[in-house]
């Protein structure tokens, strides 16, 4: 495996702000914020996808991301959260890991949503085929 940043962060071989950390999530300011107080939630075990985290750690990353989130809501006048997560060709870095940032009205950050429509017998087909998936 190469070097890992968060891997490096983890075991304090890397400099970082961290701002939480227990036995299995370690949480720091991202050092190239989205907005001021920008955090990154990472599991202290090495996973490269969302699909590869078990269940316990993802539970923690939810839980330590949920606490961040409420911590940024109190120490900062935001108008709201945003917590995301990339995978495949989308991720910055390959551990697995939450944004939790804090929005602003007007702060710059966009999600722009693409003019796609879709009929509903493409909603049928896709639900009716994830559900066949997912009970499996």
């Amino acid at each position: 495996m190469e070097t890992c940043i968060f891997c490096d962060i983890i075991s304090k071989k890397e400099e970082a702000y961290i701002v939480y950390e227990d036995k299995f999530v370690c949480c720091f300011l991202d050092k190239y914020p989205i907005t001021n107080g920008h955090i990154l939630v990472v599991p202290k075990k090495h996973y490269q996808e969302f699909s590869d985290v078990d269940q316990d750690s993802l539970a923690h990353v939810i839980h330590a991301a949920q606490r961040v989130a409420i911590a940024l809501e109190r120490l900062l006048e935001t108008d709201g959260i945003t917590v995301l997560q990339n995978n495949g060709q989308f991720k910055d870095v390959e551990h697995y890991h939450m944004h939790v940032f804090p929005r602003y009205i007007n702060d710059g950050f966009s999600w722009i949503e693409p003019d796609n429509s879709v009929s509903k017998k493409e909603f049928e087909m896709i639900s009716t085929s994830l559900k066949r998936i997912l009970e499996k």
